[in-house]
């Protein structure tokens, strides 16, 4: 058991380090005004994401200027710490910090039973905001003693409009631009796919080994401790097998086969555990039938175009592919909910069938690096084409092309397909 003096060491040293945590990225998120705005309101605030995404620098923006508590429990200093000691480090936040209202959980996942504590400071007039880097435990914890009391924010690695922020660059939504600004931006997104948008990234030298140890400290520390996996290196091959073949078609039979496992559940619990975590996304195909979906194979995602990059073993540059896991990442952001869409003969496919969340308009998405040639163009509208017969009431303007930098309108059955360079998209 943790004692007194030594928790209050270690949240004095925490406090310490608050100043140079908002040092770290003066970046005002997209979601920031969301945010900030609900810290009006009693219920509890999840904020949740992949790790080094920038979750406890935007907890620490939006309490600026408020007093509040703060406990990092992802500190190893830390690692001891129960559910039994949880009101022993109240009682030394309310010693450092008298008469606070507000206060931060950071990683708070980390201890047994969190949801307890969290419940009974929200019984108990706090307004309490909580940082997780694990969808599932969160979203578990809390459905079973926090129903309707709170409000999740998923955060992403900066997105395009917050990158171009990063740099000092006016995000130009809704703008005519100039040939300068155009030619500013189109440079700028070359710099934002090539480095993708971990926050800390810009400012470390040895940019790719930063990123594996990132990639490790997910699988190791925000998986295999988490959920008691034994097998590390099966673990890893599997990840590492998705992080080759993203955005392409995977199947748990094929993964199974590639490493002799003896059952396909394994494969199952160890992609589940990795969504969780926020390293890769699936998405499936899609059906009017629901069986049909579960059998088909899925598509994964990454989370970051430059961590893929990093640890992907592959020789291929494979932009075309980068550029897709760019684009689905975007509609992760704006909250779409996301199939693919390939027909019977399995001769065309759609890389998304997208609508927003809780129903909506259907839009099919193509993405395509370079249209430039007859053939390839020629398979790209073909596969919107394919995707028409199934999908009857696609709106005018739901057909959308993203290149890398071609704009304009293809025509397919009578229909108008909007070409939209992938950085103006981003900036819709």
């Amino acid at each position: 058991m943790i004692d007194k003096p030594r928790i209050r060491e270690v949240l004095l040293d925490q406090r310490g380090d608050i100043s140079g945590i908002l040092d770290k990225c003066r970046v005002e998120r997209l979601i920031e005004p969301e945010l900030r705005g609900a810290l009006a309101d009693a219920l509890i605030k999840v904020i949740s994401g992949v790790r080094r995404c920038g979750k406890s620098v935007l907890a620490h923006r939006v309490l600026r200027g408020l007093p509040y508590g703060y406990v990092n429990f992802d500190d190893e200093r830390l690692a001891d710490v129960t559910a039994a000691d949880l009101n022993l480090v109240l009682e030394v936040l309310l010693e450092l910090n008298p008469g606070f209202r507000h206060i931060l959980l950071d990683e708070i996942q980390n201890v047994d039973k969190w949801e307890l504590f969290a419940a009974r400071l929200q019984r108990g007039g706090y307004k309490v905001i909580i940082t997780g880097s694990n969808a599932h435990l969160l979203s578990r914890d809390l459905a079973t003693h926090l129903t309707g009391r709170h409000k999740v924010f998923e955060i992403y690695p900066f997105s395009f409009p917050e990158y171009l922020r990063s740099r000092g660059i006016d995000s130009p939504r809704g703008k005519a631009l100039s040939t300068g600004a155009r030619a500013e931006i189109g440079a700028a997104f070359s710099g934002y796919f090539a480095e993708g948008g971990f926050p800390e990234l810009p400012a470390i030298v040895d940019k790719k080994s930063y990123l594996r140890d990132l990639y490790d400290k997910i699988l190791t520390r925000d998986i295999a401790l988490r959920h008691g996996v034994r097998h590390i290196k099966t673990l890893k091959d599997i990840a590492l097998y998705a992080a080759n073949n993203y955005a392409s078609r995977l199947s748990y039979q094929n993964i199974k086969d590639a490493y002799s496992l003896g059952s396909i559940h394994t494969v199952k619990n160890y992609l589940s555990y990795m969504q969780e975590a926020y390293l890769f996304f699936a998405v499936e195909a899609f059906s009017h039938r629901a069986r049909e979906r579960v059998r088909l194979p899925r598509k994964m995602y990454g989370i970051d175009a430059a961590l893929l990059r990093a640890v992907s073993v592959s020789g291929e540059r494979n932009e075309g592919r980068l550029l897709e896991n760019l684009v689905y990442l975007e509609l992760l952001r704006r909250k779409k909910q996301v199939m693919y869409f390939s027909d019977p003969q399995r001769k065309y496919e759609v890389d998304f069938v997208c609508r927003r969340s809780g129903g909506g308009p259907t839009e099919l998405i193509q993405v395509c690096l370079d249209t430039a040639m007859a053939e390839v163009r020629e398979r790209e509208l073909r596969g919107l084409q394919s995707a028409l017969n199934a999908f009857k009431r696609v709106p005018s303007g739901g057909l959308t092309l993203i290149t890398l930098d071609r704009g304009g309108t293809e025509r397919i059955a009578g229909r108008s397909v909007k070409c939209v360079p992938i950085w103006e998209w981003l900036l819709l």
